[in-house]
């Protein structure tokens, strides 16, 4: 039995998860704050590497085929992989069986220092805490090995299964999930997934989820002392013991929710005014121009090559190379070599955007003014033809169609044209 006021704090968590996915748009972000939950759900174990480090391996991935990083990047792009794969395989949820479970486990763990970990169902005992060699100082001794694959079982068949709201679904089967601790290593990113996966495919299946992991990241303490209160409660199940050690675990979900889906939208919002300054920055048509679909695409994807940029937009990999090298020139890209024959783009401020909502996730006192800085400087160095603190001389003509100044360095090739309604 739920309290009343905790049942309504579940279902409007649940509302306004709703609806924060109906204002989101996918294109802007939307694999960033996907990553950005991998990241979240590293972090809590540890595991921190750069997130422009991890972006990058991605682009490099993505371009080659094949990954070469190795150590924390490495970890976090195998929890990038299985909880991507969690969500495929909950978004089928009545073909969900227990060998699925294992091959997202073994995903997660193929990069890891212990991949001989994944997909395997513990035969030994474990605990959390305490010593490496007894469990008799330990803060947790979950169920004998024995016991797992039972539990795991009848946790896959409540996952099938629509008993509970979504909420209280997701938050219930990753506490039973920790409570287990089936594996010998990745329980607590396995189990994140798994929540994750649940809340994507029942609330917004169709939506962008915000990254709840980051949110737990930021207030770890308070998210694992609750899930050791449900994890060490002993007594009968109908117990109002039983109801109380749940609350506070519901509690911090539902709260971490909240705070992620704030979050992502001021993150999207500081995203959209940032791209309007590129493409004042750019000029051209800005609906149809490859340039104007590299500025689309970047907030998703802000390392990214020529040939990734032409799969994704269906413009030539000659256009999309030219593209970037104009707005590199701009001051919007960074490029570096990352191998024979193989350039990358990177979108600093993006990083700079995705740093700011990492800061401040679980700031009470959070808003739009917190990108001000940012916002501020949108261009990076090398953009000084267009920047307004340039020394670099400007043309001082006007442009004929709209009577603006042209905007361009002096003495530049071509017709002068105003940057937002350049016309040839």
């Amino acid at each position: 039995m739920l309290p009343a006021d905790v049942v309504a704090f579940l279902s409007e968590t649940e509302r306004i998860l709703i609806n924060t996915a109906s204002q989101l748009e996918p294109r802007t972000g939307g694999d960033i704050c996907f990553w950005a939950e991998s990241l979240g759900s590293s972090h809590i174990e540890g595991v921190d590497p750069n997130p422009k480090r991890v972006v990058q391996a991605l682009a490099k991935r993505q371009h080659t085929g094949e990954g070469s990083v190795h150590g924390a990047v490495a970890q976090v792009i195998g929890n990038i992989d299985a909880t991507a794969q969690a969500q495929q395989m909950l978004a089928q949820r009545q073909q969900l069986r227990l060998q699925t479970l294992l091959d997202a486990h073994r995903t997660l763990m193929a990069a890891s220092p212990t991949p001989h970990f994944g997909g395997v169902v513990r035969s030994d005992q474990n605990w959390i805490g305490g010593s490496d060699w007894h469990p008799l100082d330990s803060e947790f001794v979950p169920p004998p090995s024995e016991m797992c694959q039972p539990f795991l079982e009848d946790l896959v068949f409540y996952l099938r299964g629509d008993d509970h709201p979504p909420l209280l679904q997701s938050a219930i089967a990753h506490a039973q999930f920790e409570t287990i601790h089936p594996f010998g290593d990745g329980n607590g990113r396995a189990g994140r997934a798994v929540l994750y996966g649940v809340l994507k495919h029942r609330c917004v299946p169709d939506g962008m989820m915000p990254p709840i992991s980051l949110a737990l990241s930021r207030n770890r303490d308070a998210y694992l002392d609750a899930l050791a209160r449900f994890q060490t409660y002993v007594g009968e199940a109908d117990h109002p013991g039983r109801s109380e050690a749940l609350v506070r675990w519901l509690e911090i979900l539902a709260t971490a929710v909240q705070q992620s889906g704030a979050a992502v939208v001021r993150y999207q919002e500081a995203i959209g005014i940032l791209q309007n300054h590129w493409r004042s920055a750019v000029g051209g048509r800005t609906r149809r121009s490859v340039a104007a679909a590299v500025i689309d695409y970047l907030p998703a994807n802000p390392s990214v090559t020529a040939r990734t940029l032409a799969e994704a937009t269906g413009f030539s990999q000659q256009r999309c190379g030219d593209a970037l090298r104009r707005l590199e020139v701009a001051g919007v890209v960074k490029g570096r070599s990352a191998g024979p024959s193989l350039r990358v783009y990177d979108a600093d401020k993006v990083f700079e955007a995705f740093d700011v909502m990492s800061s401040t996730v679980c700031d009470p006192g959070a808003s739009g003014s917190d990108y001000a800085p940012m916002l501020a400087d949108p261009l990076l160095a090398g953009g000084g033809a267009r920047r307004a603190d340039s020394s670099v001389a400007l043309c001082p003509r006007e442009v004929q169609s709209s009577g603006m100044p042209c905007g361009l360095v002096r003495n530049h090739e071509g017709h002068c044209r105003h940057m937002p309604h350049r016309k040839s």
